[in-house]
């Protein structure tokens, strides 16, 4: 049974103990097509998580019975693999914090937002629905990253053409791209086309963590030592650790402190590691795929990222795309995700209108693949038929679109009558990097030029 199809059914938990709050969102809940088992304590939720087994569960950690991290710590002990989204009130996001950490997929803060905590519900059918895809056999499980890199356009052939170059490789792998792209999933894919598919791909955001609990995250814990020599806190395993002899996915490389980079970087010299609080060093053999939010490059200049480091993660870089670059592909994503969210939530949808189509080829999707998502689901859940038309879209996505240009306008090259070659330089330039989301690496890639050159231009350009 399709995951969010599942939802409908006993799928999803809400844990709310304060009746009002629990019957406000379990209406919202009902309105976006969910069917909500409800639970007014800790003890009364462990019991139907037990029993019914919700693949995505809505957790207050306020219960008047229990601590709301203990509740959570024990439904991932039943199942790990099921999402968590917990509720938090405005002045404990500390304790939000804390769950992520140990597992939580997401939290939202009170008072909760009806498209937040609709969307936060979503992502995490989503996301299963990713995991499951990718389990299985090599068979389907490439199949499956096939239809999630689904697309003819130039730029995706490229990344086909990038994952399978490096896949039987053991260099790092930098993954660039803009929010909402599909760099887990291209991680994933560089896994999965190695020869270590068969082991463990772990999976770390350097954002989610303050310095100390990153470092034990990323290396471990040897335990504390009671008075009588016994160990009084058990010994944990970090990431490296877990992905030795697989893949280890690092997101977000730049949120890592300096000292810890150091720390990661006598690692990847040596190939071992000691866990925090021991000295004996252990030896591994790890793959490493990194990702940061924004150009990398920029992280180097501004002094987030040591210049060793950066040159140890920097060998072969893979660039995601751009939704709004990928041409035709739009529609046909646009066309699989349809399908497939129509058949989750049970409805007839299967195709899209011509002027529904011709609007998301001049959309700028700055959410990507995400938003594309977001935008179908919305017109699904809402409404009933079997065409999505533009009356069906969230309000104001018909206005954010640029207008088709007009066939009796000059030509854009009129735009450079009257400039000399160096101004003419600086504008094209400076438009590649737009369009590639503020990414220099992108945009001498796409002009064919070092990003050094850009650089110097630009530094040329200041001073003038």
């Amino acid at each position: 049974m399709p995951l969010a199809a599942a939802a409908l059914g006993d799928g999803l938990l809400l844990v709310e103990d304060t009746p009002s709050l629990q019957m406000l969102y379990a209406t919202v809940l009902r309105k976006a097509g969910y069917k909500p088992m409800l639970a007014s304590s800790g003890a009364e939720a462990l019991q139907k998580f037990a029993e019914h087994g919700p693949r995505v569960v809505l957790l207050d950690l306020m219960l008047p019975d229990a601590d709301g991290l203990m509740v959570m710590r024990e439904m991932l002990e039943l199942r790990p693999e099921a999402r968590i989204v917990v509720i938090t009130a405005n002045g404990s996001v500390n304790n939000a914090i804390e769950a992520t950490r140990e597992g939580a997929f997401d939290f939202l803060v009170k008072p909760l937002g009806d498209i937040r905590m609709i969307g936060a519900v979503a992502s995490a059918f989503a996301d299963l629905q990713q995991d499951v895809s990718l389990a299985g056999d090599d068979a389907s499980r490439n199949d499956a990253l096939e239809r999630a890199f689904m697309g003819r356009s130039d730029a995706m052939r490229d990344v086909h053409s990038r994952i399978a170059a490096v896949a039987a490789s053991t260099a790092p792998v930098f993954i660039l791209g803009e929010s909402g792209t599909g760099k887990e999933l291209c991680a994933r894919a560089v896994h999965l086309k190695s020869a270590r598919a068969a082991q463990r791909f772990v999976t770390l955001n350097c954002s989610a963590a303050d310095p100390e609990q990153l470092e034990i995250e990323l290396f471990g814990h040897a335990g504390q030592k009671s008075g009588r020599g016994k160990s009084a806190a058990p010994t944990r395993a970090g990431a490296i650790a877990r992905a030795d002899g697989g893949t280890l996915f690092l997101q977000n490389i730049q949120d890592m402190s300096l000292d810890l980079q150091s720390g990661f970087l006598r690692f990847l010299q040596n190939a071992s590691f000691s866990p925090v609080g021991d000295t004996r060093l252990i030896k591994v053999d790890v793959r490493l795929i990194c990702t940061a939010s924004g150009d990398p490059t920029e992280h180097l200049r501004a002094g987030r990222l040591r210049e060793e480091l950066y040159y140890r993660l920097f060998v072969i870089p893979i660039a995601m795309p751009p939704l709004r670059a990928r041409g035709g592909d739009i529609v046909l994503l646009a066309r699989h995700y349809l399908a497939q969210i129509a058949a989750d939530e049970g409805k007839r949808f299967r195709k899209l209108a011509p002027d529904v189509e011709d609007l998301f080829l001049r959309l700028p999707w700055q959410g990507n693949v995400r938003e594309l998502i977001n935008v179908l689901r919305h017109a699904v859940v809402l409404h009933d038929g079997e065409t999505v038309t533009l009356d069906m879209l969230p309000p104001g996505l018909v206005q954010s679109a640029p207008q088709p240009r007009d066939p009796a306008l000059p030509d854009t090259g009129d735009a450079f009558a009257g400039l000399t070659m160096a101004q003419i330089e600086e504008r094209a330039i400076t438009a590649a990097i737009a369009r590639h989301g503020g990414s220099v690496p992108r945009a001498a890639r796409e002009l064919d030029i070092a990003p050094s050159t850009i650089y110097r231009k630009r530094e040329s350009w200041d001073k003038s």
